[in-house]
Formats: C-alpha cells, sequence, structure tokens
C-alpha cells in the first residue's frame, strides 16, 4: 500500500474492507459508546484540565464573533451619510457592490492556504489568521481613499476566512465527544455577539457622533477587540488538536491529550483507549505527507464515499449562503428602506434588535441540535425559508405598487421571522457543525478549504448581484429564493445524512453502508430509543433509592 494512502475511504473497491466497515456500522446501535462508557466511569466537568478546554473553546468563539462584526459592519455603515460623503459612495451601487463583495473575494483566496492547518497545525493557523485580522481592521480605520478601504476589507475577509475555516474543524477534533455538538454549533451562535456589538455601537455612534466621521470610524476601531484577544491568547491557553497530531505521527502526543482534557489526566480511563482505539481505526498508517498532498483537491473525489462527502460539503455550503440569507444579511437596511422606512436611525435600530433575536434562537438552536437532529432542522428551516420568501415578495409588492403600509410592517415582521425562527435558530448552529463532522479526519483540512471556497463564491455572488438586482426587479428577486429555496429542500431530504449522537469515527462508518441516508435515520431513531430507555431506567432507580432511603428513616 503506498505512503499517501490515509484512511478506508480509499479501499472502497476491497470487499474486505467493505464488510469490516458493515460490521462497524452495526456497531453503532449495538454498543454503549462513550455514553455507556461515562455512565460507568464519570468525568468531572470542573476540572482544571475540563475548564481550560472550556476556556480554549470560549477562545476559539471569538473567532466567530470577529466574523459577526465584520459580517455585520457594512452592512450597518452602508446606508449612513456620514460614511457615503467621507468615501463619496451612493447607497445602491456598483461601488457598494464591489466593497462588500472584496470580503467574499479575500476568503476565496484565503481558501489556498488552508493546508497550513495541516502543515503547522490548527491552532498556529488560527493565530495567523487573526493577526491578519488585526492588519486590515487597522488600514480600514485609518485610511482616506476608498481604494485603501477596498484594499484593508481584502485584508481582513483573508485573515477572517483563514481563521474561520479552521476554528469549526478544531473544536470538532478537541471537544468531549458528550458535548461536541452543542460546543461546536455554539460557535457559528456567536457571530451574533459580534453582530450585536457592532450594530449598537454603530446606532450609539450615530446618535452621538451625527454629522462626524467618528460616526463609522469608532466602529472600525473596534473590529481589533476579538482579533487581538485571539492573537495575545490562543498560543499560549489552546491545546493542539489530536487528530492533527495523530496525522503528524505523533499518536502519543494525541494520547496524552485524550488523557489530560477528556479524562481528568486518568491515564487509565476506558474513554482514553476508546478515542485512541477510534482514531486508529481512522487510519491504515500515520501519513508522511508531502508539499503537494495539501494541495491535492481531486483526492476528495477519489472514491465513492469521498465524493458523496465532498459534495454534502459543498452543497450545505452554497446552501448556507445562496438561500436568501446573505441578501438579508448584508442588504436588511436597503429592505427596510424598500418596505417604507425612510428614517436611518430607525433602520439601524431595527437591525440592532435583529441581531440580538439572533443570538437568541442561534443559541436556542444550538442547544437542542443533539435532541433534534440536523435532518429535521435542516428541513424544518428550509420550508420557512419558502414561505417567509413569498410573503416578504408579496408584501414588497404591495406596498410599492400600492403605497400600502400595512403590507410593508408584514413584510419587516417577515424579515424577522425568516432571519431568526427559521435561519437562526436551524442553519446558524449546523453551518460550520454539519461539514466537519461529515468529513473525515484526513479529509478535513482540504474539506474545509473547500467549504470555504464554495461559501466565498455562493456570497460573492450574491453580494455583487444583490444591490442592481434589487434596484431593478425588487420583488421579482425575492420570488427567485422561493423557488431555489424548494430545490434545496429536495436535495436535503433526499441526500443528507444524520449525524446526531455519534462520534466522528461513527460518522466514518455510516458512509461505507451502499444507503446511508436511510442508515442514518434508522441509527438516530434507535440512539434516541436507547437513550430513552436510559432515562427511564435512571429515574427507576433513582425511585427504589429514595424508596430504599425512606424505609431506612423509618
Amino acid at each position: 500500500m503506498s505512503k499517501d494512502t490515509v484512511s478506508h475511504l480509499d479501499d472502497a473497491s476491497n470487499a474486505s474492507a467493505v464488510e469490516e466497515d458493515m460490521a462497524k456500522a452495526e456497531y453503532l446501535v449495538d454498543a454503549e459508546g462513550y455514553k455507556g462508557i461515562l455512565k460507568d466511569h464519570p468525568i468531572n466537568n470542573l476540572s482544571k484540565p475540563r475548564i481550560r478546554l472550556f476556556c480554549t473553546c470560549f477562545i476559539i468563539y471569538l473567532c466567530s464573533t470577529m466574523n459577526g462584526f465584520d459580517g455585520s459592519l457594512m452592512t450597518s455603515i452602508n446606508t449612513m451619510d456620514e460614511y457615503i460623503d467621507y468615501f463619496n459612495l451612493s447607497g445602491s451601487s456598483a461601488s457598494t457592490g464591489i466593497i462588500f463583495s472584496i470580503y467574499q473575494i479575500g476568503q476565496i483566496v484565503a481558501t489556498i492556504f488552508i493546508w497550513l492547518a495541516d502543515y503547522i497545525g490548527r491552532v498556529r493557523t488560527i493565530f495567523a489568521g487573526t493577526l491578519i485580522v488585526c492588519v486590515g481592521a487597522i488600514c480600514s480605520a485609518t485610511c482616506h481613499e476608498i481604494s485603501v478601504f477596498i484594499g484593508s476589507r481584502f485584508l481582513l475577509s483573508f485573515g477572517c476566512g483563514l481563521a474561520t475555516a479552521v476554528c469549526p474543524m478544531y473544536l470538532v477534533e478537541i471537544c468531549p465527544p458528550e458535548f461536541r455538538s452543542t460546543l461546536c454549533a455554539l460557535y457559528n451562535s456567536l457571530y451574533y455577539i459580534g453582530s450585536i456589538i457592532c450594530t449598537w455601537s454603530i446606532y450609539g455612534t450615530s446618535i452621538n457622533y451625527k454629522g462626524s466621521a467618528s460616526s463609522f470610524k469608532i466602529p472600525l476601531w473596534l473590529q481589533l477587540l476579538c482579533p487581538g484577544i485571539v492573537t495575545v491568547t490562543v498560543l499560549f491557553l489552546a491545546p493542539e488538536s489530536p487528530r492533527y497530531l495523530f496525522l503528524k505521527g505523533k499518536p502519543e502526543k494525541a494520547r496524552e491529550f485524550f488523557c489530560k482534557y477528556h479524562a481528568d489526566g486518568d491515564d487509565s480511563h476506558p474513554l482514553v483507549e476508546y478515542e485512541m482505539s477510534q482514531i486508529e481505526e481512522s487510519f491504515l498508517e500515520v501519513p508522511k505527507f508531502s508539499i503537494k498532498d495539501y494541495f491535492d483537491f481531486p483526492k476528495l473525489f477519489s472514491s465513492r464515499t469521498r465524493t458523496y462527502r465532498s459534495l454534502l460539503v459543498i452543497a450545505w455550503s452554497w446552501f448556507g449562503q445562496f438561500s436568501g440569507n446573505a441578501v438579508v444579511g448584508y442588504y436588511i437596511t436597503t429592505i427596510f428602506l424598500n418596505l417604507g422606512i425612510k428614517n436611518a436611525t430607525t433602520r439601524l435600530l431595527l437591525n440592532g434588535i435583529n441581531s440580538i433575536l439572533g443570538y437568541v434562537f442561534a443559541t436556542a438552536g444550538s442547544l437542542v441540535v443533539d435532541r433534534i437532529g440536523r435532518r429535521p432542522m435542516m428541513l424544518y428551516s428550509t420550508s420557512g425559508f419558502v414561505l417567509c420568501f413569498a410573503v416578504i415578495a408579496g408584501t414588497m409588492a404591495a406596498y410599492m405598487n400600492n403605497n400600502n403600509l400595512q403590507a410593508g410592517r408584514a413584510g419587516i415582521a417577515f424579515i424577522y421571522i425568516f432571519n431568526n425562527v427559521f435561519f437562526s435558530f436551524g442553519y446558524t448552529p449546523l453551518q460550520p457543525l454539519y461539514p466537519a463532522e461529515v468529513l473525515s479526519s484526513e479529509m478535513r483540512a482540504r474539506g474545509m478549504a473547500l467549504f470555504q471556497l464554495t461559501q466565498g463564491v455562493s456570497s460573492f455572488v450574491n453580494t455583487f448581484s444583490a444591490p442592481t438586482a434589487m434596484a431593478n426587479i425588487t420583488y421579482w428577486y425575492y420570488v427567485f429564493y422561493v423557488f431555489w429555496d424548494l430545490i434545496e429542500l429536495v436535495i436535503i431530504y433526499f441526500y443528507f445524512v444524520e449525524t446526531k449522537q455519534l462520534t466522528l469515527e461513527e460518522i466514518e462508518a455510516l458512509f461505507k453502508d451502499p444507503k446511508p441516508v436511510k442508515r442514518s435515520i434508522e441509527v438516530a431513531k434507535e440512539r434516541s430509543a436507547e437513550n430513552k430507555r436510559r432515562r427511564k431506567e435512571d429515574k427507576e432507580l433513582k425511585a427504589l433509592d429514595n424508596s430504599a432511603a425512606a424505609t431506612a428513616a423509618v
């Protein structure tokens, strides 16, 4: 076998390997797994190593907050007179499209360098990304020319794209299995904290510094806050990913990580052996990479299972930006204007309220993602998109054609419903989690680069075309998304696998089944039934203990 063979995926044509993986797929339901281990050998979640690991997650969350701030910044200042006059711009023009789209271009370029996550490590790549964001933030806050501002936005997006592409894979790889879904889903929810800081700071400066360039310059300086904290702390606080360590031929270091952070320092804890054995089964041998391997993207499509995984990543990345959310997110203040909100301060206030609601619903979705499941949340949200855009298109048509103010207010209500009840709740928690889950350890860095590339392309198409589309075809632009979201709904129903309550290595086994979607649904149902049975048994045992204690007291 060649040296660059790193995963069972490359042996899909080997009958014995398929049989072995099918047996492993059966294990998904029959074995107790990590939950059974933790039931018999509980871990103290308040131990120093666990607290440090949770603190690491918080530091990584700041990258999502950084992304939320940067992503909301242009939305908020785009309609400010001070910003428009300072750079001599019009509110909805090709220049505006370029300023918005340069952010996506930077993220697309960043995908070329995500191989650094496999070369220098996840942690150092995150550090490099946030450092570049700091440089871009300083340039944007001090510039006087629109060309320099556009260049600084490119730097910001490049650094942000590099860091935020690596963060989800890093979280997925370091989180304890019992907390992985929640901790990883919460990552994207913190996007809204950045959005809240941005929108409300701009709302404040628009009132207190009205007529001054400081009204938008102060928020530009605030871009330094989150990336600055990450840059200063991440190298000292964050441990390297155990799967990266294993990938680089350091299994003993990976074992040390599991022992310290997952098993409370107990090297003999069954969870250590369980996680190590699962990683070892994911790799036939420790790979020895050359530089060209990092750019070997065709390898993501070198077998049936690899192609399936990669297409899921591409589809989910595209859906996450091309469901209408990017248009609503970037141009929400312009949409408010089209629906009759003429006062700029009122539009900023409505945008600030939207950010708070987004955080509330995204956090709620993160906390129930492992209970509801990935597929149900996707299907629920996408169905809601279809409904919302149908109503938004209708109400905007009524307002623009007949000056119907009630229709305009109804349209604003459904923008909130779309953005929060459906998108923030269902899509936001799953955007970074799902692709990182369906990719194998060896595919993850290149796969997340593919995810980021697709995301950048779809966002670029959206943000560059949206100003022209909204100006020329107005409400018909939203009718397009009604039909497109219906297509997304069909694709999700027939092709997206369920991954709830499974370890990363168990998810790998799912893709070896001839019908992975059907099998994943069966596994999810059986796991849910097993968990329900365990909860019932625990409740009965607790009742017996209480009864025995009461009898003894008598």
